[in-house]
């Protein structure tokens, strides 16, 4: 009777991840994190760490990340607390320098004072919002009949802090109403009734009858109506 011997070989344990690799997967967690929050997508992160070379050769299977402002995003130069409690007790800094790149309404040309801002003016750009953080616009059709508030140069980030609204309809100004059917179009003179801002729709009063009508503002003291 033939018998059958089974070796077992001793099996080794594979070394966890150093601390250096489990910061930078808490901070790509933490990005995603914020991505999340904003909307957007990132094609591309940098992420450089800088350690105490004691830590170049450690492990540790239960290591606590933390950094101050737990709110605010990890960006730029972020410094984290790193405590370890197995295998051995330590505690210990370390500094991380992150640059994440996001497509960002950018003015096409510089932009002057009082401008109101159209389509051709504006246009999207990969920029590191490391140094930037608020104030942070990815989508250019929200910002368009907004007025400049203050040059702006060709290839600078674009944000509402430098806009303001624009009202190309005054309360109280005299304007054309056009008024459009099937295949016709009529253009009547009428009082605003409020300030209007460039796709808004404002009550207007028709110079000729009295009338108050809804209309739609389509440029500076123009609008647009399908009322009569």
């Amino acid at each position: 009777m033939a018998l059958l011997l089974l070796i077992v070989w001793p099996v080794q344990a594979l070394p966890g991840p150093t601390p250096e690799q489990q910061l930078k997967q808490h901070i790509q967690q933490e990005l995603q994190q914020y991505l999340r929050q904003l909307g957007v997508k990132a094609r591309q992160q940098d992420i450089q760490l800088n350690l105490p070379s004691a830590l170049s050769d450690s492990r540790c299977d239960n290591l606590d990340i933390s950094r101050r402002q737990q709110s605010d995003p990890p960006l730029g130069r972020v410094s984290y607390s790193l405590s370890c409690t197995s295998p051995q007790r330590w505690q210990s800094r370390a500094v991380a320098q992150v640059k994440l790149f996001l497509p960002l309404v950018v003015a096409s040309r510089t932009l002057e004072r009082d401008e109101v801002l159209t389509a051709d003016m504006l246009s999207l750009q990969e920029l590191d919002i490391s140094s930037l953080r608020h104030g942070l616009e990815f989508d250019a059709a929200t910002l368009l009949g907004m007025t400049v508030k203050r040059r702006i140069s060709a290839g600078s980030p674009v944000s509402r802090h430098l806009l303001q609204a624009a009202y190309l309809v005054q309360k109280g100004a005299q304007i054309t109403v056009q008024y459009r059917g099937d295949g016709f179009a009529v253009a009547t003179t009428a009082i605003a009734l409020s300030d209007g801002q460039l796709g808004e729709r404002i009550s207007v009063q028709n110079v000729s009858s009295g009338k108050v009508i809804d209309a739609i503002v389509t440029g500076e003291n123009n609008a647009e109506t399908t009322q009569k």
